[in-house]
């Protein structure tokens, strides 16, 4: 429970937004405005987009009509009661894609797999979810691997063109037909937040199917990418719906507002230049020789590996380049507190591993490294990361830190005494004590005019548990780390991406069995 009187002799501090560099190392608050401004940090001029497609015909088309739309401009405009109106600030109009990156995107892709539609239905046919998603990422896959092979072309980016029917029966959520009528029933009436019959709960048979479902959520972006990563294909993929292609709705097929147009452009763009090997952006303000570290845990779900947890991290550095390290496989969850926690030796490799890897990039250790997890870090595990830092030698300034999205603060306006319409400000913090804070990553930003939020927004509840840095310093570089999101191109996130993307690290990780290749580059796994 928070402490009233203490709440009461504290007050919001206000952080400014971080900034972001971009080429001719030009500063900006805003990826787009940077981008349109000064183009990307890193330049891949005079390269092009060499692409190879596999698709069916379908999908093919659709391929040529976005690209030859992206590199044309889209100006951002929205109906409002009926009227067209220009919206560039909350959604910024796309230049074109050459235009922002310097770079060409041709129409017609280097190599193009087709495949067979009448097959890729047949395929999708198979009851089984988990099977069906197999069959259905082989076939994929055997084009890619034969491309591979025998074309002497060269391509730097994989589009993997999906159909519609092939997302809503491939994707999580979705299931097979082995799955039984009360089932389904018992998992819609679950998401509608309805009461349910507790006598269902109580049959074998139900308990069987329901697990059943629940163990088997593959999905095909995820086992498509570690196969990829399995089979060592050091090309990255990047995998797109149909429908999205003519920027459509991908759930509903509906043809999708101007400036939505342009936001899709922008995020499709920038994801791409970050896949082909470049940054569009860094972070403008961060300190020398600083690392970020998110844990990752992920439960497995094949019967021989019950009870076992793969754990892993990604780090990321002050540039915004990210790797991701897979650690050891064993009992992590503590089944007292629902947590996950490595044991000293677990934790030590680890923290070796990303430490190797960033000696090999910069020569040294970093001054200081911040590891961040949704759990307070037990004394066997900073134990483990104490004696990684001490067995290179490194004058490495270590530090734990927890973050979890919490609805225990938050902050209203005054409607009473504030004139405006304005929502909570993006950027406040509320600190509790030299160890302990509140911060808004979500709400009103001025630049857009517009909140991130159409609710009163949560807060991040943000704790240094292990060593001595400053609060202060750990608020901004949590706010910093909102706008490393290469895959949004958005004014900032509502979580730090040392921690955004640890589910589908975790997912990509355990979606195989007998995981060998070590594909550390974090564009590999987006």
């Amino acid at each position: 429970m928070l402490d009233i009187q203490n709440l009461m002799n504290n007050k919001l501090i206000y952080l400014n937004e971080p900034k972001l560099i971009f080429g001719y190392n030009q500063k900006t608050i805003d990826p787009r405005d940077g981008l349109t401004l000064f183009g990307p940090y890193e330049s891949l001029a005079p390269f092009s987009v060499k692409a190879g497609v596999v698709a069916t015909s379908n999908g093919f088309e659709a391929y040529k009509y976005f690209v030859e739309r992206v590199n044309k401009p889209i100006i951002s405009t929205k109906k409002v009661y009926g009227k067209i109106k220009i919206d560039e600030i909350s959604r910024p109009s796309f230049p074109g894609f050459e235009a922002i990156f310097n770079i060409s995107w041709p129409t017609t892709p280097e190599i193009y797999k087709e495949l067979d539609s009448s097959k890729l239905n047949t395929l999708l046919k198979e009851k089984k979810k988990k099977k069906r998603i197999l069959k259905v990422v082989d076939y994929y896959l055997q084009k890619i691997l034969e491309a591979t092979k025998k074309e002497d072309t060269q391509v730097n980016i994989w589009f993997i063109i999906v159909p519609r029917n092939l997302y809503s029966r491939c994707r999580p959520g979705s299931w097979g037909s082995e799955v039984s009528r009360e089932v389904r029933q018992f998992l819609d009436l679950t998401r509608a937040g309805q009461q349910l019959f507790n006598f269902l709960l109580e049959d074998e048979e139900f308990q069987d199917d329901l697990k059943n479902e629940y163990d088997s959520r593959e999905d095909f972006h995820h086992v498509l990418k570690a196969r990829l990563i399995q089979e060592k294909i050091t090309i990255p993929v990047q995998l797109i719906v149909e429908s999205t292609l003519y920027f459509r709705d991908k759930k509903y097929n509906k043809e999708l507002d101007e400036n939505i147009k342009a936001h899709l452009a922008w995020t499709q763009s920038t994801t791409l230049y970050y896949k082909l090997g470049k940054l569009p952006w860094k972070l403008g303000d961060i300190r020398d020789g600083v690392c970020y570290l998110g844990l990752v845990f992920k439960k497995l779900k094949t019967p021989a590996q019950k009870g076992n947890v793969c754990s892993a991290a990604q780090m990321f550095l002050k540039d915004g380049d990210g790797s991701v390290f897979r650690g050891n496989i064993g009992a992590w969850e503590s089944k007292s507190l629902k947590e996950f926690h490595l044991d000293e030796k677990a934790s030590c490799e680890l923290l070796t591993l990303a430490l190797d890897d960033y000696f090999e990039k910069w020569n040294k250790y970093p001054n200081e490294l911040f590891i961040h997890g949704r759990a307070k870090f037990s004394e066997e595990e900073w134990t483990g990361f104490k004696k990684a830092i001490e067995g290179k030698k490194a004058a490495t300034e270590l530090t734990g830190v927890v973050i979890k999205e919490s609805s225990n603060f938050k902050i209203f306006r005054d409607i009473e005494h504030e004139s405006s319409n304005y929502g909570v400000l993006r950027g406040l913090a509320f600190q509790i004590s030299d160890r302990e804070a509140y911060l808004m990553t979500r709400g009103f930003i001025p630049r857009l005019n517009t909140s991130s939020s159409i609710e009163v927004p949560n807060s991040l509840h943000i704790q240094i548990t292990r060593g001595t840095s400053d609060m202060g310093k750990v608020l901004n570089d949590v706010l910093a780390l909102t706008k490393l999101n290469y895959n949004a191109c958005i004014f900032g996130d509502g979580v730090p991406v040392t921690l955004r993307f640890s589910d589908l690290i975790g997912n990509i990780l355990t979606a195989t069995e007998n995981w060998k290749v070590d594909i550390r580059q974090f564009r590999f796994y987006i």
